[in-house]
């Protein structure tokens, strides 16, 4: 397992660096596939003080469909990093749980679909011709994920779990590949493919 650790605003103490690797070590009790766990410690200026020191971790493991992200702010880096391991560490037992607490007797169940995330590569910025510098869009992270079929309210409650934007997900209804997203109602979007 790597962790990068990165500061924003602040300048990144050995200290610091060790405490946020020790408490977030203890999540390969229950993955031991994790590749990569990204946690990026800030500083913002707020007139809230006590929201003002931010810890954001994201854990890449391959038993896991999706990252796992969990944010923090307190007033404290020691606290944040704390707090947001705690989170990340319910996460990550919620989905063992579901994983192991799940038994499925849909047609199907065990296929396993591999879904590629592809990286325009670090020539991609040199092939973009008359376009500003700040404004180039960059690929940040590239890899490959096992995708399972799932029900569309499955992938909801994967959302959910994740606590992300929106989720890919082979439907096992369709044998397709599904989105589905978070709308500003509250409730949820699917967008499937025509043919």
């Amino acid at each position: 397992m790597q962790f990068v650790i990165k500061g924003k605003n602040l300048q990144l103490t050995d200290a610091l660096k060790d405490y946020a690797e020790k408490k977030l070590t203890t999540i390969t009790k229950y993955f031991d596939h994790i590749v990569e766990v990204d946690v990026t410690l800030s500083v913002k200026d707020s007139k809230d003080v006590s929201r003002s020191r931010v810890c954001e971790v994201t854990v890449w493991a391959k038993s896991i469909g999706n990252p796992i992200h969990g944010k923090a702010a307190s007033e404290d880096l020691y606290a944040s990093i704390d707090i947001v391991a705690e989170k990340i560490e319910r996460q990550v037992k919620k989905f063992k749980e579901k994983i192991t607490g799940r038994r499925r007797n849909s047609k199907g169940a065990d296929k396993q679909a591999t879904h590629s995330v592809l990286s325009f590569g670090d020539d991609f910025a040199s092939r973009t011709e008359n376009a500003p510098e700040d404004n180039k869009p960059k690929i940040v992270r590239s890899g490959t994920f096992p995708m399972r079929p799932m029900f569309s309210d499955e992938a909801a409650e994967q959302l959910d779990m994740f606590n992300q934007d929106f989720f890919v997900f082979s439907n096992a209804e369709t044998n397709r590949i599904n989105v589905i997203y978070r709308r500003s109602d509250g409730n949820f979007g699917l967008i499937e493919p025509e043919y």
